[in-house]
């Protein structure tokens, strides 16, 4: 079973959602919805990275938000049947976090700031990013 396949019930936990106040009751949400779905938070990505930051500030200036953090979160399916997780993903990032699943990005273990993966670096490097020469799992600053 998928476990964040939209439940039988996904009519109620939508008009449910609606009503929430604020980031913090969703966020208590989700976690009733989809326990296990958020894994950590960390507030901001490794130096190395800068067009992480940048493409995270324009988000926010498009959506009239302020930078909040990164949330790393256990999968992100976008598909017909994931709306709800969807819906989960997309409230935080209209409220200034960048959602981000645990394959793509971990912490640093020196500073704490998060790192692309090693699949992720190779995407960004093929795609002609300003990455670092070669993949660590610390920041340059930390090695």
């Amino acid at each position: 079973m998928d476990k964040y396949r939209d439940p039988r019930d996904a009519v109620e936990i939508i008009d449910k959602f609606k009503t929430l106040p604020t980031i913090g009751d969703v966020k208590l949400f989700a976690d009733e919805i989809f326990p296990g779905w958020f894994i950590s938070s960390i507030n901001e990505y490794c130096s190395d990275y800068p067009y992480l930051t940048d493409n995270w500030k324009t988000v926010c200036s498009l959506t009239g938000s302020k930078k909040a953090q990164i949330i790393i979160v256990d999968d992100i399916i976008d598909d017909q049947d994931h709306t709800i997780i969807k819906m989960f993903a997309e409230c935080f990032t209209l409220s200034g976090f960048n959602v981000r699943t645990k394959n793509d990005y971990f912490e640093c273990s020196n500073c704490g700031r998060a790192i692309p993966s090693f699949k992720l670096w190779e995407t960004f490097k093929e795609k002609k990013f300003n990455v670092p020469e070669t993949w660590a799992p610390t920041c340059k600053n930390c090695l």
